[in-house]
């Protein structure tokens, strides 16, 4: 209240309890200050719009709840062993009685008839199931010129002492007319159709090509960051060509892409929505923290980040503690393990990547996301 106010007051009783709170309450002249301002709160990150054009209602739900779970929850997931079933993720649920979340598949033999890709009936069931489907493609072809053997690897690539990578030329392949661009056009159009089979059952894909090219182990990798960049860029519009609105692009980063700051493998925010790390035989959650999720972070702050492979790495409550809070965590399979369902190795807890008793201790994590804790994204 103002001194003239008070003046008038009838009851000096009343003027005795009131005083006291002008006094506290009114600045030098007479004037009550005006309330403090509460501080403002952390700004909640924008992440980035879907790139594909008019995104399946499907691909929308699965977008919109990895960036709800993010940084609250972290998404288990498993690997096909090779390329085409569920035997990592059946094997988890054997021996702790969950399932991860999300499963991933490859194209890897997509070249020849080793696999069934047009039967999607172990992505169907997943899906129906609740469970999130990705996918890569360790794309192999031709390991020289006319050969009739294949690879992904980089030549020299040597097994028992004989080279079984390929020389097949990237820079070539992001050509017009060359005989490498033709192969990579062929390829491209094998993959989406399979790709199509999903989309038309409306089943959202965490699609991750070329991975760690930067590392140049894989043929996509080997001639620099452009011709990678101009091939992804050419998957990404011919897949749009052909109505893939299913998909959302994972890219991978490397080493190289952190070190010094350099941004020279990226393909840009428009042709990517998440970005992945692979990381093996890194024990330190402080250093996972520290030298690659707060870096990746820092770097695409529009971006969800994900452990998108790994094995022999910290405990994920302890990378979670240190603040390397991925959208989800996917241990590369073990061969010999899961490789036979019915077989005697199916029994063992123990594992190349990741043993039973890491799982056990991830899953009574209540920041961890199984799938019987998922949501229906249909």
């Amino acid at each position: 209240m103002k001194h003239n106010k008070l003046r008038k007051m009838k009851y000096k009783s009343l003027l005795v309890l009131i005083l006291p709170f002008f006094f506290t309450c009114a600045d030098s002249n007479g004037e009550t200050p005006a309330p403090p301002v509460p501080p403002v709160p952390p700004a909640t990150p924008v992440y980035d719009a879907l790139c594909v054009k008019n995104p399946s209602t499907q691909a929308v739900n699965l977008y919109n709840f990895l960036k709800e779970s993010y940084g609250q929850k972290i998404i288990a997931g498993t690997m096909a062993n090779v390329d085409w079933n569920t035997n990592e993720a059946d094997w988890v649920y054997k021996h702790t009685g969950k399932y991860p979340a999300l499963t991933g598949f490859d194209y890897m033999h997509i070249y020849g008839n080793f696999v069934d890709y047009g039967n999607t009936t172990v992505m169907e069931n997943w899906w129906n199931n609740k469970g999130i489907v990705t996918a890569c493609w360790h794309w192999n072809v031709p390991r020289s010129q006319g050969n009739a053997n294949y690879a992904f690897y980089t030549s020299p690539h040597l097994e028992n002492n004989v080279d079984t990578g390929t020389t097949f030329d990237i820079s070539k392949a992001v050509q017009e007319g060359t005989a490498e661009n033709t192969i990579v056009k062929a390829d491209l159009k094998k993959v989406a159709d399979k790709l199509l089979l999903l989309k038309n059952k409306n089943i959202p894909v965490l699609w991750r090509p070329l991975h760690e090219a930067a590392g140049g182990w894989f043929w996509w990798g080997a001639k620099g960051p452009e011709s990678c960049k101009a091939l992804w860029k050419m998957m990404f519009n011919y897949f749009q060509e052909c109505g893939l609105n299913n998909l959302i692009w994972i890219w991978t980063a490397e080493p190289k892409d952190i070190a010094g700051g350099q941004n020279a493998w990226y393909p840009g925010d428009q042709y990517v929505d998440i970005i992945g790390r692979d990381i093996y035989n890194q024990t330190s959650a402080s250093q996972l923290y520290n030298n690659e999720y707060k870096v990746l972070q820092t770097r695409y702050p529009n971006k969800l980040i994900t452990l998108s492979e790994c094995g022999n790495v910290a405990g994920i409550t302890e990378q979670w503690n240190a603040g390397a809070t991925w959208s989800w965590f996917m241990p590369w399979y073990d061969y010999n393990r899961t490789n036979n369902p019915t077989g005697s190795n199916f029994n063992s807890q123990e594992h190349q990547y990741m043993t039973i008793a890491a799982w056990k201790a991830a899953f009574n994590n209540e920041k961890v996301i199984s799938r019987d804790k998922m949501p229906s994204l249909k």
